[in-house]
């Protein structure tokens, strides 16, 4: 079986993904793709990580995790959404590093499949608007300055933590997406965690393009798809994109970054090194990315 599980990062649209792809349940069975509820797994999957560590998990227990996550009998694939499975919001940034648990909690979920294919979902976005929105899970009782434990954020890269995946998981591959991109890339992340290909009919690919557009131009553009189906990807986002450029919601663009200690050099600085970013992780070998 293929395991395909969106392991992040944290505030890219991680919930959202699993409704989305949960909406496509009965569809995605169909085609041998299992989507269990996270509430099948959430609690069970971190106890059975670390009991396994750095030892491969037995047959016996994959198959009884297998048994309690699944509700489908006949199933090639299986899809996964848990953004805490490296670490929950206020350990981002543990001891003044970024996903440190990373190095660990990977392998360990890795030999928790051992006998199974894995691929790694992950998303991404601009340190500039992730670390306020990352904070704001964080609770009352954790400062702003302790969430951040001392980390020079000059040297924060998306490619360093994807890299250090690729070292400590080897033979998982890695699909990686831009958080801003989705409102164009959604439809293809759902399809390409799935496994399915464009003639099967999925639901929610407009989810998050919607949340950005005014109702005007959703409505039209939902028309336009029904009677002018795309042939292709490619067709589809140009189409996407030309009813963006009309109807957007600008107001719903504005992030209002307010954070202690930022100005908007800093927050001009971060956005630049995380586009340079951006093109780096394009050219990773051994990370796919879904670009626009």
């Amino acid at each position: 079986m293929i395991i395909s599980m969106h392991i992040g990062a944290h505030c890219t649209n991680g919930a959202q993904l699993m409704r989305g792809l949960l909406k496509n349940k009965a569809a995605l069975a169909e085609h041998g793709v299992a989507v269990p509820p996270p509430s099948h797994y959430r609690d069970v999957l971190p106890q059975i990580m670390k009991k396994v560590k750095n030892n491969r998990a037995s047959p016996e227990s994959q198959e009884m995790l297998l048994d309690q996550m699944l509700d489908l009998d006949d199933c090639t694939r299986m899809v996964l959404s848990y953004e805490d499975v490296i670490c929950m919001h206020p350990l981002i940034f543990e001891k003044g590093q970024f996903y440190s648990k990373a190095d660990f909690k990977l392998p360990w979920l890795r030999n928790t499949f051992a006998d199974h294919q894995m691929e790694f979902f992950i998303g991404v976005r601009n340190p500039a608007t992730f670390i306020p929105a990352a904070f704001s899970y964080c609770g009352p009782n954790t400062s702003f300055a302790s969430f951040l434990s001392g980390i020079d954020l000059d040297t924060l890269r998306w490619s360093s933590l994807l890299s250090r995946i690729r070292t400590v998981c080897p033979d998982t591959s890695v699909t990686c997406f831009a958080f801003e991109d989705t409102p164009l890339t959604w439809a293809q992340v759902m399809r390409d965690m799935t496994g399915v290909g464009p003639m099967v009919p999925m639901s929610g690919g407009l989810d998050i393009l919607a949340t950005i557009m005014k109702r005007e131009g959703m409505k039209r553009l939902r028309t336009y798809l029904h009677t002018h189906k795309p042939q292709t990807e490619e067709q589809r986002r140009r189409i996407l994109q030309a009813f963006l450029d009309k109807y957007v919601d600008e107001a719903a663009l504005e992030e209002e970054i307010e954070v202690p200690g930022w100005d908007e050099a800093l927050v001009e600085r971060l956005t630049e090194a995380y586009e340079e970013d951006l093109e780096r992780i394009e050219a990773m070998q051994g990370v796919r990315f879904i670009a626009p």
